[in-house]
């Protein structure tokens, strides 16, 4: 019994120390285990790390604790890594990391066991390249050459530039290398089929497996020919103005002048200026001189650089001329005085004004000289001029002067009153009578009017008769020329105009019984041996049948066959036989019937 009591003893204490043991192993055999494992992708802020994770049979999690040393200081979140009894791979990536910077991290897992930690590993954050844009250079019309730097800090690396008209670029250079070096390096790509004087914006991209950098916006513009733009003309005065405009050098050395001339050939220039190399526009603006009143101009504005030379639009401008001034008409004409008047405009310059007045285009006489200031609208004006000779005919005109100039209006004239002189005819034949006639101004009855005359050939006029005025103050003289006589008219003292009488001779012609012709020239003198013709109407012209010498008695006799019929005869004396004071002369016709 006792044998038997101690076996089941000892059997019992071996089952108990099996079960301990079973329970213990089961006990260790549950906590994780974590192993950290290299660091992966690292780039200049972030880097995927990881390792192994045994969940040993119960629901495990792990995460990545890291830092810049081994006291690490940041963790990752938490994640499952399963229950299971074999150990899993597990990454994460790390972001916000500091570029070229050193850090310190482990895997570390947990479960209802305990928790474990993986070993410390290191990985090095890389440092992408650095840039630099830098000035463009090689600046032409429609090309240029992009600059800038790039420190490869270690890593290959490619860069290439934006670049277009405005900050949001829109093109891009190619690719370059710019090799792994350890200091910045100068890079340049060059662009062509720009647009002239437009201007650019760009900037530099460096790539390595370290990152990208972008470099700051840098600009340029494209060289060309300058632009220009003609202004106005201001200041304008009669001789004088100012030029004015816009040249843009557009980034090249530019120079600039004004052509101008009265036509677009121009023909007269400024002297030239400098308008710099800038890119934006600038002001020009020049005075020019010596220019002809009331004249129209053109002008242009012209800038000059390497790229070429550039004329603007053609313009003009007028300078102001001279006034305009303009005759009227007599005012209040009397016999010895008158009111002139006329026109004038200043044309906005100060001018003065006078009239030119005496009795002939030399005119002689002035009136006094008068202001009319500077006012641009038209402006009447008047002056009396007195101490005239009546019944005299004086021409005038209106004269006007500022700095543009002076101008004189058309010649005007008028006649002074006084005794008037009038005739019905201004020829007649010698024995005839004109009436003359006229008024006095005073226009009264009973007027003493003195008529005189001048025969042709006599030195100076004598009175031939005295008449009165009848009503109204008209007179009337029944003048009886017996050669080229001019008469004139005196009322108290004061002459009128003068009226020449021609007179020609007076023919008879007479036909004898003996079938001849006498004709007789009567004139004031004998016209003996004067010749005269007898004329005959063929039906459309006069023709000389014949021609005789006058006698002591201004007489010819002629023998004439006129043909069978009718015919008409006429006796005609020349004016060159006539001689001075009379006209030629013509006879009254006749009409001759000769039988066969």
């Amino acid at each position: 019994m006792r044998g038997t009591t101690s076996n089941r003893m000892h059997w019992a204490l071996a089952v108990a120390v099996l079960l301990g043991l079973a329970f213990s192993s089961v006990a260790r055999a549950a906590a994780p285990a974590a192993t950290t494992g290299p660091a992966t992708v690292v780039g200049s802020s972030s880097a995927t790390v990881g390792g192994t994770v045994d969940p040993n049979g119960q629901a495990t999690t792990w995460w990545v604790e890291y830092g810049t040393t081994t006291s690490y200081g940041s963790k990752t979140a938490a994640a499952n890594a399963a229950a299971g009894t074999s150990p899993v791979s597990v990454s994460l990536g790390l972001t916000a990391l500091k570029p070229g910077t050193t850090y310190h991290y482990r895997v570390v897992a947990n479960n209802a066991a305990g928790t474990s930690h993986g070993g410390d590993a290191v990985f090095s954050t890389l440092v992408p390249p650095d840039v630099t844009t830098a000035a463009a250079s090689s600046i032409g019309a429609s090309s240029a050459t992009l600059n800038g730097t790039v420190d490869a800090n270690g890593r290959a690396t490619t860069y290439y530039f934006d670049y277009g008209t405005s900050p949001s670029y829109g093109s891009k250079t190619g690719a370059k290398s710019a090799g792994s070096a350890t200091s910045a390096q100068p890079v340049s790509t060059g662009l062509s089929g720009l647009v002239a004087g437009r201007t650019y914006h760009f900037r530099i991209v460096a790539t390595s497996d370290a990152g990208t950098t972008v470099g700051k916006d840098a600009a340029f513009t494209t060289s060309s020919a300058p632009s220009v733009a003609t202004g106005d003309a201001a200041a304008i005065t009669p001789t004088t103005a100012t030029l004015r405009g816009t040249v843009t050098p557009n980034g090249l050395s530019t120079t600039w002048w004004f052509e101008y001339g009265t036509s677009t050939k121009y023909g007269s220039k400024t002297s030239s200026h400098g308008a710099g190399s800038g890119t934006a526009p600038r002001s020009a603006s020049l005075g020019i001189k010596s220019l002809r009143a009331g004249t129209t101009y053109h002008f242009r504005l012209v800038a000059q650089n390497s790229r070429g030379r550039v004329g603007g639009a053609d313009r003009t401008f007028s300078t102001t001329g001279p006034p305009f001034s303009q005759t009227g008409p007599p005012q209040s004409v009397g016999p010895d005085a008158a009111v002139l008047s006329g026109t004038l405009a200043t044309k906005g310059r100060a001018t003065t004004w006078w009239f030119e007045y005496g009795t002939s285009t030399g005119y002689g006489k002035s009136t006094a000289v008068k202001t009319a200031g500077s006012t641009t609208a038209n402006q009447q004006v008047t002056a009396q001029v007195t101490g005239l000779v009546p019944v005299a005919t004086y021409h005038y005109r209106l004269v006007a002067k500022s700095d543009a100039g002076t101008t004189r209006g058309a010649d005007a004239v008028f006649t002074t009153l006084g005794v008037t002189l009038a005739s019905v005819a201004r020829q007649t034949a010698f024995g005839g009578r004109v009436l003359l006639s006229g008024v006095v101004p005073t226009h009264l009855a009973n007027e003493q009017v003195i008529v005189y005359s001048q025969p042709y050939g006599e030195g100076s006029p004598r009175s031939v008769a005295t008449v009165l005025t009848g009503a109204n103050g008209t007179w009337q003289y029944l003048a009886r020329p017996r050669i080229a006589t001019t008469y004139q008219a005196s009322w108290r003292s004061r002459l009128s105009a003068s009226v020449a009488i021609a007179v020609h001779p007076r023919i008879t012609f007479t036909r004898l019984k003996s079938g001849r012709f006498v004709a007789r020239v009567l004139a004031g003198h004998s016209f003996a041996g004067k010749r005269v013709q007898l004329q005959r109407w063929n039906g459309v012209r006069w023709k000389t049948i014949r021609q005789a010498r006058l006698g002591l008695r201004s007489r010819a006799e002629f023998r004439a066959t006129l043909p069978k019929g009718r015919s008409t005869l006429r006796i005609a004396f020349s004016v060159n036989q006539a001689g001075a004071g009379y006209l030629g002369a013509i006879s009254p016709v006749r009409h001759v019937s000769v039988k066969r």
